[in-house]
């Protein structure tokens, strides 16, 4: 599991260096800025979908009729 977080920190780390134009110098702070935003989506992904609110919540919970047949 470690690993794969490593990985992804990574992979981000890459993106910010090369987004930034390839300065030298920078990778323990190019590191912890992905760190951080990895960190960040791994908590959204954990929150619940959010609820559903005025019509989309009145179409989920409306009974279905079922259409007449001709």
């Amino acid at each position: 599991m470690q690993n794969n977080l490593d990985d992804r920190i990574r992979v981000r780390a890459h993106a910010i260096w090369e987004a930034q134009g390839h300065p030298e110098g920078l990778a323990e702070e190019h590191w912890r800025q992905a760190a951080e935003e990895v960190a960040q989506v791994d908590k959204l992904a954990d929150l619940p979908p959010p609820a559903a609110t005025g019509a989309a919540a009145k179409a989920l919970t409306r009974p279905k009729v079922p259409k007449p047949t001709v």
